[in-house]
Formats: structure tokens, C-alpha cells, sequence
């Protein structure tokens, strides 16, 4: 058995051609996948389990192998880049030295975003959380600046399980971004957003003090954000500076 999941350029290509470009900002390839498009093609029975999936209902087989697969597919179509990602005992994906990616899902929605001139990136999807989560978990989600934020500022933009949603989602890909150098899980309450701008839809977090010495972090992060009817895309990233 290999040490990595072979994927027959035939499922590579449906996967791309049924996928939507997203577009975040520059430098960021990012591309959406509606997975209830993707039964029929019954992804989980023409491909290998990885360990990861081996035991999981088909419904998580199918978004995991799919969003491997698409990673995959824009590795290939933007970078010419036809190595495999996928690990067969491996939980994360393993990138191109020069490149970044991340993957999320929530429901039937998955999405990938790839760079090659990335300093960090993570992205997160997330469908709207209910009024009655918003208000049982916040604590557990904003600092107290950031409920702050929400009485000052945010509450004009936002009501606030949609806030607690945006809060919650961008620290999910702040988590993502910076796991390659924390190696380590983080408390939501351990960073907070330091700047929003609510036009622009995209926003400055850190960590706290020692948290950021702990893990040799970089004192501020890039993010931002896009709005659909059900759920919320966002997105931390930051470029090199190209001379």
C-alpha cells in the first residue's frame, strides 16, 4: 500500500469542474464545492480510506476525500503541481515545501483555498449559529473587548449570533494558520480581534502576551471575511511582500 491516497485524474477533474471559484483576496487561490453535487460521482467507493476515515460514517468520508481531492485539483491547475497531498496515516495534509493550503467544511459546504507566497493561512466556513448557542457560548468565544465591540460598532453590521458566528469562524482559521508553528491547540479566549473594518470586511487579531512568547508567534494577523445567506467564509492570510 502507498504511503499516499492515488486520486485518477477522471475523479480530480469532476471534482474542479463542479467547484466555484471564491474570491477572498489576491494571491489566494480559493475554490467552494457544494457536496450534495458530488454523490453521484460516490467518491468514498472509488478511493482508498485513509486512516483518518477509515471507520467514519460515509457522509464525513465523502467531505474529507472531496476536499482532499480538490486541494489537490487547484495544486495541479495553479501551480502545475501533480504530487499527492494525502497521507494514508497522516491526519493533516502534507503541501509542496513552497506552498500553503487549507480546507474547511460545514454541512453540505466545503471549501479550499491554496498560496504560494503565503507567511500564514488558514480559512474556516462555518453556517450561522442558532440565537440560543450565540447566547449560551459567548463567553466561551469573545473576550471582553470583543463584547465591546459588539455594543460599540459591531451590532450596526451584525446581530449577535451572527457576531458570535464571525467571531467564532475567524478564530477557527486564525487557529489553522498558525498551527504550523503553535503545533498546539489554543483557546478561543487567547486571541482577539484588535481591528475591524466592517466595509472592507476584513479585520486585525492577536494573541495575548504570553501566549504569542509561548509559541514564537507574530504579534498581529490578517483576516477577513465573506457573507452567504446560510453561512460565513473567512479567512486569515497574509502574502510576502514581493520586491
Amino acid at each position: 500500500m502507498s504511503h499516499y491516497l492515488y486520486i485518477p485524474e477522471q475523479i480530480s477533474t469532476s471534482i474542479y469542474e463542479i467547484s466555484s471559484p471564491i474570491s477572498f483576496t489576491s494571491e489566494l487561490f480559493c475554490y467552494g464545492l457544494d457536496l450534495s453535487k458530488t454523490q453521484h460521482l460516490h467518491i468514498d467507493q472509488q478511493l482508498e480510506q485513509p486512516l483518518k476515515i477509515a471507520q467514519a460514517r460515509v457522509e464525513r468520508k465523502n467531505e474529507y476525500l472531496c476536499g482532499r481531492v480538490l486541494a489537490q485539483a487547484v495544486l495541479n491547475h495553479h501551480f502545475g503541481l501533480d504530487q499527492p497531498i494525502t497521507s494514508m496515516y497522516e491526519p493533516l495534509p502534507i503541501w509542496p515545501s513552497h506552498v500553503l493550503g487549507s480546507i474547511s467544511h460545514s454541512q453540505n459546504n466545503l471549501i479550499v483555498a491554496l498560496s504560494c507566497n503565503a507567511i500564514y493561512l488558514g480559512i474556516d466556513i462555518e453556517h450561522w449559529v442558532t440565537p440560543e448557542f450565540a447566547q449560551e457560548s459567548a463567553h466561551l468565544i469573545l473576550t471582553p473587548s470583543e463584547f465591546n465591540l459588539w455594543k460599540s460598532k459591531a451590532c450596526e453590521f451584525f446581530d449577535f449570533s451572527r457576531y458570535v458566528s464571525l467571531i467564532f469562524s475567524i478564530k477557527e482559521s486564525l487557529y489553522k494558520a498558525v498551527y504550523p508553528t503553535a503545533k498546539q491547540y489554543i483557546d478561543f479566549l487567547e486571541a482577539s480581534i484588535v481591528d475591524i473594518n466592517f466595509e472592507n470586511q476584513t479585520l486585525t487579531l492577536t494573541f495575548l502576551p504570553e501566549i504569542q512568547q509561548r509559541y514564537q508567534l507574530l504579534e498581529q494577523y490578517q483576516g477577513g471575511w465573506a457573507v452567504e445567506q446560510d453561512y460565513i467564509m473567512t479567512w486569515v492570510f497574509q502574502a510576502h511582500h514581493s520586491a
